[in-house]
């Protein structure tokens, strides 16, 4: 069983690479009087990428030894790290470092009372009155400005 698998898979890849084969062969014979213009091309793309690499080794050089200047005057003692600049200064990272973890002092905010603590703007005849108009309780709070539960317990009757 598995003979005629490998004989039908043979086939397969003999016909695809027939046609392959067959295909290139019509690409390159019509792409023969194109070939200078090709290679020129080609020759352009490998010239712009050398000189692409160039920049880069050249940037890559010029950072490194930028690093290794700033190194030069770094004064590395155990955690405790000081650049000395041009002026012979020497200036204290670490703890410029460590000044910068100091927190900004607090700021008071000033908060609004909530709305239960709030005076009522109505009283509970306005409110009765307006809920037999047809009102509903989210109107009437809107309207007089009081909280909607102080609107439902008017309205319910249980008010205080």
């Amino acid at each position: 069983m598995r003979a005629p698998l490998q004989r039908f898979y043979l086939a397969a890849v003999a016909a695809v690479l027939v046609l392959v084969i067959g295909f290139v062969a019509i690409i390159v014979t019509s792409l023969i009087p194109y070939f200078g213009v090709i290679g020129k091309m080609a020759s352009v793309v490998v010239g712009v990428g050398l000189f692409c690499l160039c920049l880069l080794m050249i940037s890559f050089t010029w950072l490194k030894i930028g690093v290794w200047g700033n190194r030069r005057h770094l004064l590395i003692s155990g955690e405790v790290v000081a650049f000395v600049d041009r002026s012979g200064a020497i200036v204290h990272l670490s703890a410029q470092h460590e000044a910068a973890k100091v927190p900004l002092p607090q700021t008071v905010v000033k908060e609004l009372p909530s709305p239960s603590e709030q005076a009522p703007t109505m009283d509970d005849e306005t409110v009765l009155e307006l809920h037999q108009k047809g009102l509903s309780n989210r109107d009437i709070a809107k309207a007089t400005g009081m909280t909607y539960y102080a609107i439902q317990k008017i309205t319910s009757g249980k008010g205080d």
